[in-house]
């Protein structure tokens, strides 16, 4: 039993972060362009306090979101089973579920991709030291090779 948390990279969340921020931000400043651009005279206005304090409020929602974002996700790998952490919540997965793992593609794009006995794929973002990939490859005894899988599953090919 690994009685440590397993961090996720830090920089996989970030990248995440940014684009789900810029995708928010765009959201609130287009329904908020009124406050910002005069469509009668076709102009930006004079910056104010409204506008201050818009912008403040987005920085502000940012930051809240992204404390948590970073210090409330990781994996705890436990004799029968690993827990995902992910924003408080916990997802468990046993390692007798988990039917296949695609080591090719989990190395590559540096994340766990694997798919449960329910035939259901996953992708779970790589810890910091890739112990979770080694932990898997050891405890999950019932594992298909990827032409067994796809023989037995081919609607996932």
């Amino acid at each position: 039993m690994i009685d440590m948390k397993l961090k996720v990279k830090p920089w996989r969340i970030i990248w995440r972060f940014l684009i789900v921020l810029a995708v928010i931000l765009a959201i609130v400043f287009s329904s908020t362009i009124s406050v910002f651009y005069d469509f009668a005279n076709g102009e930006f206005y004079p910056w104010k306090s409204t506008q201050t304090i818009i912008v403040v409020a987005m920085v502000v929602l940012a930051v809240v979101a992204f404390i948590p974002s970073i210090t409330a996700s990781y994996y705890v790998c436990e004799n029968s089973y690993f827990l995902q952490v992910k924003y408080g919540r916990e997802y468990q997965f046993d390692y007798k579920n988990i039917e296949f793992i695609d080591f090719e593609k989990s190395e590559k794009k540096d994340m766990v991709i694997f798919y449960t006995r329910s035939s259901k794929m996953r992708y779970l973002l790589a810890d910091e030291n890739g112990i979770l990939l080694k932990t898997l490859k050891k405890k999950c005894d019932n594992l298909m090779d990827k032409d067994e899988f796809y023989r037995v599953h081919p609607e996932e090919r």
